[in-house]
């Protein structure tokens, strides 16, 4: 994964450069988000302990949802299946979560990357049209939402007292698992894309066997085993499907992160975490200094030297915006632990520049509790207007 995926990955998919762009303040931009999450927590104080990168992704998803009466009906449904499980069950609830935890991590890892090498098909030929919507449909099915299915139908299985482990869940297969939600609960309706009413695991199987052709306008798919199936779409209506298939993601997915932002304080007991590609955690990095205002416009990384160029799109002062910037300092060593770190800010101006550089090692010092944040002011340097230069790679 190059940085230049990353970046305009950020750019793509990131609501909040687009907002200070549009002139907003950050207490603007912080009120409208809470305005939209707050009737979705139980637990309301838990919005206070969370960045604004992390909680405007989610509330960009939650007025989606909203914003259609089936996906809100599939959302509430997900979500009223965990929370009356952990009301049952708060141990047993913890314990399916962390069961989960790292495929979830896994499949948005996926999920992310997919979305990074997304580009405009507006343009393409019917055939390479649908070959890549399928392409694109297939991956999401496949690598992140039957994750989320899988875990779905764990927690339906508990809360019907069902005994089922993560093995058991997780060795089914794709038509297994959205025959079984379908069964156990009121969710078989969403499953099968209205109103083509063709299920999600055979869309799944269209993409994966290429089971597809083109003539004239139309895209003509074929499904099924013993009996076979075809449906005939247009260009716009394939593209329909793909924007459904998504919404269903976004709800089930959303139902997850919204339970466990909820209630991650009595959530987190059985998780052990795991280890997170290098490529996540720089996203991550430019995610979260989005969230402030600035666009990371370069990013080279090495073993020995990282370092990101932060533009800033808002219209603040450019001297007080400039030392926010060089706090990123120490979330760029943690997102590539390079021996040398340098944030370098660029005023929406084209004026002010500042160069902060750090070192790994005075990094290390707050991450093990040996200094407070504050230390870092005493040993980074500041230079202004510094000479343009390149990191050299490995």
């Amino acid at each position: 994964m190059t940085t230049k995926n990353i970046l305009q990955g950020v750019r793509a998919f990131s609501p909040l450069l687009h907002a200070y762009e549009a002139g907003h303040s950050i207490e603007e931009i912080k009120a409208s988000i809470i305005g939209i999450l707050e009737p979705e927590f139980q637990n309301v104080t838990m919005l206070d302990r969370y960045g604004i990168d992390l909680l405007a992704v989610e509330a960009v998803n939650v007025a989606k949802i909203r914003n259609s009466d089936w996906a809100s009906r599939l959302f509430d449904e997900c979500l009223q299946i965990r929370r009356k499980y952990f009301t049952i069950d708060e141990d047993g609830c913890a314990r399916v979560y962390a069961a989960w935890e790292e495929s979830i991590g896994t499949a948005l890892s996926l999920y992310w990357n997919n979305a990074r090498f997304e580009h405009h098909k507006a343009d393409l030929p019917l055939d390479e049209f649908a070959f890549e919507i399928f392409r694109n449909m297939g991956a999401l099915i496949e690598g992140t939402l039957q994750v989320y299915l899988k875990e779905l139908l764990h927690f339906i299985h508990k809360l019907q007292n069902d005994i089922q482990t993560f093995s058991d869940i997780n060795s089914l297969s794709l038509g297994t698992i959205v025959s079984r939600i379908g069964e156990k609960s009121g969710l078989a309706p969403y499953l099968t894309l209205p109103p083509w009413n063709v299920p999600i695991n055979q869309w799944r199987n269209i993409a994966q066997h290429y089971s597809m052709s083109t003539n004239k306008d139309l895209i003509n798919c074929r499904y099924g085993t013993k009996n076979q199936y075809s449906i005939s779409l247009t260009r716009s209506e394939l593209l329909e499907v793909a924007r459904s298939l998504f919404l269903i993601f976004s709800s089930i997915r959303t139902a997850h992160t919204v339970f466990a932002l909820d209630y991650a304080d009595r959530l987190v007991s059985h998780c052990k975490g795991f280890e997170r590609k290098k490529s996540d955690l720089q996203f991550q990095f430019v995610v979260g200094v989005a969230s402030q205002g600035f666009e990371v416009i370069d990013l080279e990384v090495s073993d020995e030297c990282a370092k990101a160029v932060l533009a800033d799109v808002t219209t603040q002062d450019p001297h007080a915006r400039s030392i926010h910037a060089s706090q990123f300092v120490y979330s760029l060593w943690d997102a590539t632990y390079s021996k040398k770190l340098i944030i370098d800010y660029k005023a929406k101006s084209g004026g002010i520049a500042l160069r902060t550089t750090a070192k790994a090692e005075d990094c290390e010092k707050i991450s093990n509790g040996e200094e407070e944040f504050s230390y870092l002011a005493k040993v980074v340097s500041f230079e202004l207007d510094p000479p343009i230069e390149k990191v050299v790679k490995e």
